[in-house]
């Protein structure tokens, strides 16, 4: 009889229909031997109270381990607090807040610095004086190049004027990287080296900034080369080394080396706000998957524990 009993009792009375905390149903009958389903179904009231609970959202997210695992996705720590996780909960809010602040900081500085570097270099770096020292260059090494007569005759007479809308209406890129395709390195370890690595970017692209501040071959495009160059007394066409690569860059000018190093602080910190952004992404990705299992868990430890008190009640207790 007892057995039959609780398994009826498990039957009308569902998980989903039960709260989080422990549900005790007693049943007081008129006699020992005689129990009706009437006896041992909760009022309209409580099944009502219930039905509401189960369809909230904080229930769901409670015993839901896929709507805790949105949850958390969407704002880490949401489902942990709702679970009364309270250290889970204030450590991955605490994440994501910190992980937001610095990696906003992190690319308005770099961007700053960035439209700073931009515009200094702009007022520093001429595609004509690099065109220029790149037809003396050939001279003074003797260098056949099959556009190098070309590019002469385009520059012959323009001087470099450091404003990139007077500059790059002077000089045709498209010869320009026809020349530096051809043109050998002269090195002052080894006069048979390769040829350039590099070809000028488009103006004002990204790699365009990137390369004249990085690459010796470009350091004589800067305001201050020959002016550096004339005060070491690196002078004459015999032995020039304004015309001779060194590998260490020892002959580049002050304000190569500046840029070069303006350059890379402003990278480190967009560097530095792309971890930032990769920390964010982990903090959702940790505190979904945690909330997942954590309502899991739960729910595998949920036990249900009948048991008859003798004389005149019938209880049932669900823990989880």
């Amino acid at each position: 009889m007892s057995k039959w009993l609780l398994l009826f009792i498990m039957i009308v009375f569902p998980y989903g229909a039960l709260s989080q905390e422990a549900v005790s149903v007693v049943v007081q009958p008129t006699s020992e031997a005689e129990i009706s389903v009437r006896d041992l179904l909760p009022s309209t009231n409580v099944l009502a109270s219930e039905n509401r609970t189960s369809f909230s959202l904080k229930h769901q997210i409670r015993t839901d381990p896929g709507v805790a695992f949105l949850s958390s996705a969407f704002l880490p720590g949401s489902a942990q607090a709702v679970n009364q996780n309270w250290l889970r909960a204030g450590l991955f809010a605490a994440l994501e807040v910190s992980a937001i602040i610095l990696t906003i900081d992190r690319y308005n500085r770099a961007g700053r610095l960035e439209t700073r570097y931009e515009e200094q270099a702009d007022q520093n770096w001429s595609v004509v004086q690099y065109a220029h020292w790149l037809v003396e260059y050939h001279e003074v090494h003797n260098l056949s190049n099959p556009h190098i007569d070309e590019l002469r005759d385009e520059i012959e007479g323009v001087t470099p004027a450091f404003d990139p809308s007077v500059d790059w209406q002077a000089v045709d890129i498209t010869l320009l990287r026809e020349s530096e395709r051809n043109t050998r390195y002269m090195t002052t370890d080894d006069q048979s080296a390769s040829r350039f690595s590099h070809a000028l970017p488009a103006y004002g692209s990204q790699q365009y900034y990137e390369l004249i501040a990085k690459y010796y071959q470009y350091q004589s495009g800067w305001r201050d080369y020959h002016d550096f160059h004339d005060q070491l007394g690196h002078t004459g066409n015999r032995y020039n080394r304004r015309f001779l690569f060194d590998r260490n860059g020892s002959h580049a000018s002050s304000l190569f080396w500046q840029f070069a190093d303006d350059a890379e602080r402003f990278n480190d910190l967009y560097r530095s706000g792309r971890s930032f952004k990769m920390l964010l992404v982990a903090n959702h990705v940790v505190s979904a998957l945690d909330a997942l299992f954590t309502v899991q868990l739960k729910q595998n430890r949920i036990e249900a524990t009948p048991s008859i008190v003798p004389g005149r009640q019938i209880s049932m207790t669900v823990r989880f």
